[in-house]
């Protein structure tokens, strides 16, 4: 086989060529390939037509939009899916086998496709973030946002198993091939860098397009390296070449093809071709190694605080541990005395700077328990002078009013007004603020988001239950007084529980010449409407009406319209009329 004009002999000579051949031909032997399988590999590449064109970008744009859903919606299966319909190691193998055999024609073409490819998904990923009705950093996305010198060296395994199933295609090779496709992840990236740029945060591009180059980069480098080890650059790739030019119409990359030839047929032109994805990954590598070391330091820094907050006390009865580009934030309350809180801020701040090698933010909340309340009773009484005992309830109150003045300043009006909030304090939970409102109900992503505006207000994991009202009456006509009042009673429990409501009720009035057992499931539904212990409450009120009716409001209720003629009676005549 002719010699390519990019492979010239080494400096030792015709003997020292021909050893390094025969080591080729050995190594490429003991994977199966045959001289003759070279050069075929060579010129299928060469001699791809355009007709495959409409089917690679199918394929691309397809892998695209399935990626691009799958990380907004974090899952990792259709993400997987995405890699395996994408087309885009193809013209990267095809890239690293022209810049192996010097073939300015298959690397200018490779290199073409590459870029546009590049181009088409982080465009189109980024007009459909601009689409989406949300935006989420999901953890399929933030996987693709950190990389580190970990994934390079991922991307080197893939690349060389990408380049041996190039070099032997086949049924042997096709588990290899979607294993490959899987863990290189080419087109993820590249979504993440769009929806990055969708979004217009500029950490979320920039990490995953740190990712990308150093997977385009070590696909690239090994995969030379692989084809010329294996004797592919003693492919003659002149006559092939030769004849895909004849085939190409006038233009760029015909002109460029024919200027890069001087370049590739230098006489150590193969050294040149390696360097540069050598270079390229060596500038990749130091952002990588310093994201790996400070990921490092992030795991070890949260596993030994993680221990030292499990050696603590079980009187500890919520924490929050933050440890995040170099800083360190422990937030805890405790149950003890406010000494005792003291002790163990200090002996944490310690030892966290001691692990950590910075100052932490450490605070500790005391509450005061049933035990320590008696240890200030029996010390109060043990003194001659009368001390008032400070208990718990000024620091609870204290509490409530932070609360209600970060739920005034973050409730959103569309929900109504805000009547009632209130503490619960689950054990090993956060807290749970409960809000009762009038209006339509919150719904999950409103509550919270509204938990995280109050979380950020009290500096403590804070969760929101919603519990809503209806401001719209609740009617029935005459005979279905029992569905009326299982849907009414909830509703009217509320203003028994929260003294900014009223309740206005109107039940029908006798029914006169009405069968009996209308009027006995009158009476009926009107003793259990009694029974209800909202009625107690005096904000309730009952009169008659044509209907069953019940709604409950901030305002008090109208008074009832006066029958005609009776202009001079008193208001409220027939309030209580009905149900007393």
């Amino acid at each position: 086989m002719n010699q390519d004009r990019g492979s010239q002999p080494p400096a030792g000579g015709p003997l020292a060529a021909a050893a390094g051949a025969a080591f080729q031909d050995r190594i490429a032997a003991a994977f199966g390939i045959a001289p003759e399988a070279r050069e075929a590999i060579v010129r299928g590449m060469l001699d791809r037509s355009a007709r495959g064109a409409a089917g690679y970008w199918l394929q691309l744009l397809l892998a695209m939009g399935i990626a691009s859903l799958g990380l907004v919606l974090g899952s990792g299966a259709v993400v997987i899916g995405a890699m395996l319909i994408s087309p885009l190691m193809g013209p990267i193998v095809e890239l690293g086998m022209g810049l192996a055999i010097g073939s300015p024609f298959l690397a200018l073409r490779s290199f073409t496709r590459v870029a546009f490819s590049i181009v088409t998904v982080v465009t189109g990923a980024a007009l459909l973030t601009l689409m989406l009705p949300f935006h989420e950093v999901t953890a399929e996305i933030a996987a693709r946002t950190s990389p580190t010198a970990l994934d390079l060296l991922i991307a080197i395994f893939c690349a060389i198993a990408a380049a041996y199933t190039t070099v032997r295609p086949g049924s042997d090779t096709t588990s290899t091939a979607a294993g490959t496709a899987i863990g290189i992840a080419l087109v993820p990236p590249l979504c993440v860098v769009g929806y990055g740029i969708g979004t217009r945060v500029k950490s979320i591009a920039s990490g995953a397009a740190l990712l990308f180059t150093a997977n385009l980069c070590a696909i690239l480098l090994f995969a030379i390296l692989c084809f010329l080890l294996l004797g592919y650059g003693a492919v003659s790739t002149a006559e092939l070449e030769h004849a895909e030019l004849a085939k190409q119409k006038p233009g760029a990359i015909r002109r460029v093809a024919r200027a890069l030839q001087v370049f590739f047929g230098l006489r150590h032109g193969w050294i040149f071709r390696v360097m540069m994805p050598l270079a390229l990954l060596g500038a990749v590598y130091f952002p990588l190694r310093e994201a790996l070391a400070r990921v490092s330091w992030e795991v070890r820094v949260r596993g030994a605080i993680q221990r030292m907050l499990d050696a603590l006390p079980q009187s500890t009865v919520r924490s929050s541990l933050t440890v995040d580009h170099g800083t360190v934030a422990v937030r805890l309350v405790t149950l003890g005395r406010a000494d005792e809180a003291e002790r163990i801020e200090q002996d944490l701040r310690d030892k966290i700077a001691a692990v950590a090698g910075m100052t932490p933010k450490v605070d500790v909340i005391a509450v005061l328990d049933a035990s320590a309340l008696e240890e200030v009773a029996a010390s109060v009484r043990a003194t001659s002078a009368p001390i008032d005992v400070v208990r718990k309830e000024p620091e609870l109150a204290l509490l409530r009013q932070e609360l209600a003045a970060s739920l005034s300043g973050a409730w959103p009006h569309a929900a109504g007004p805000l009547v009632a909030s209130r503490l619960r304090f689950p054990e090993n939970d956060p807290v749970v603020v409960e809000v009762v409102h009038v209006g339509p109900a919150l719904g999950d992503a409103a509550a919270d988001l509204l938990g995280r505006a109050l979380s950020r207000e009290l500096g403590a994991e804070v969760a929101v239950q919603d519990r809503a009202i209806s401001p719209e009456p609740i009617v029935a006509e005459p005979a279905g007084g029992w569905p009326w009042l299982q849907a009414a009673g909830p509703a009217l429990a509320w203003v028994d529980e929260v003294e900014a409501l009223h309740g206005c009720v109107e039940v029908p009035a006798d029914p006169g010449e009405k069968p009996r057992q209308d009027v006995e499931d009158l009476e009926a539904v009107r003793a259990a409407l009694r029974a209800l212990p909202a009625l107690r409450a005096e904000r309730v009120h009952v009169r008659e009406g044509a209907r069953w009716r019940s709604v409950v409001s901030t305002a008090p209720c109208a008074p009832p319209e006066p029958a005609p003629g009776d202009a001079g009676a008193p208001a409220d005549a027939g309030q209580d009329g009905g149900a007393r």
